[in-house]
């Protein structure tokens, strides 16, 4: 778990936010870090990933000096449109609107 968080900790989860790609860099299961991690913090390693990311974009949206597509790009998203999708779902609202 520790290493784990240290991954997400150096900002992996702009470019990884699978827990397949957490669990190969640490060899074991997707399913083992997944059971580490419940244990350990009480929820899922998918959590921690989408925490990380969550509040991280939610940084950078305040930064106006950014574009959208700028972050997008910075997390490795492959569209505008499913970067927006992301943080609708992650974060409850539209880009624009965390930005105001």
């Amino acid at each position: 778990m520790e290493q784990f968080i240290e991954m997400l900790e150096q900002g992996d989860f702009r470019r990884n936010r699978e827990i397949g790609y957490y669990a190969d860099k640490l060899c074991v299961t997707a399913k083992h870090l997944s059971d580490v991690s419940k244990k350990v913090s009480g929820l899922p390693a998918n959590y921690w990933i989408a925490r990380y990311a969550s509040l991280d974009i939610s940084r950078l949206l305040r930064d106006r000096s950014l574009t959208f597509t700028d972050i997008s790009q910075m997390f490795g998203f492959t569209s505008l449109s499913h970067f927006s999708r992301y943080v609708q779902r992650n974060l409850g609202a539209k880009p624009s609107e965390l930005r105001e």
